[in-house]
């Protein structure tokens, strides 16, 4: 069982996203996302950026934990939702965007390479990739979970292996500059 399918761990997470505020990220994409658009949230969670994104975009929600999805399924009853990897992204629905919010980060560096490989796959040509990383130099894990920070030319660089970035919001979550907002395009 992962950190995630307690439901005790879900209370004590959704319990410490109390107040979160992502309008900075919302406003960064609205700039290069049109109202209407099909978007695709990796790891929706207890779905404070789906609140939101349901208001303007044709969004479905998807989580790899059960019991995230049981209650996103309860909370957002007009929304889809699929248990989804990060990594395979288990998909034949085209989307215009693909967000996450700090969920790419338990990949490591192989996960992520197949995770964007996917994503071009997934990604309408011309579509947006729109993901939030943590910034830094370190790998860890806590609770059973593995987290990778990242360096923000390296992870530029791999982005733009696969992606067109065609926008960059640093911003502070805990520490001063310590995430990063990556929007690139998919020209295949």
């Amino acid at each position: 069982m992962g950190f995630y399918d307690d439901p005790a761990n879900v209370d004590s997470y959704e319990k410490m996203c109390e107040g979160y505020d992502g309008s900075e990220l919302y406003n960064v994409l609205s700039r290069h996302l049109e109202p209407g658009s099909s978007m695709l949230e990796l790891g929706t969670g207890p779905g404070a950026d789906l609140r939101h994104f349901q208001t303007q975009y044709e969004v479905t929600g998807s989580d790899l934990s059960e019991e995230f999805l049981k209650r996103g399924r309860l909370h957002f009853p007009d929304v889809t939702f699929h248990q989804l990897d990060a990594v395979t992204l288990n998909i034949n629905q085209p989307f215009d965007c693909i967000f996450s919010n700090k969920v790419l980060h338990h990949l490591n560096m192989e996960q992520l390479e197949e995770s964007f490989r996917r994503q071009t796959q997934v990604i309408r040509p011309g579509g947006l990739f729109a993901h939030t990383f943590w910034m830094g130099d370190k790998e860890m894990t806590m609770h059973g979970m593995y987290f990778l920070y990242h360096n923000r030319e390296r992870l530029l660089a791999l982005v733009n292996r696969y992606f067109e970035v065609i926008d960059t919001y640093c911003y502070s979550e805990f520490e001063d500059s310590d995430s990063l907002f990556v929007l690139a395009r998919n020209n295949r």
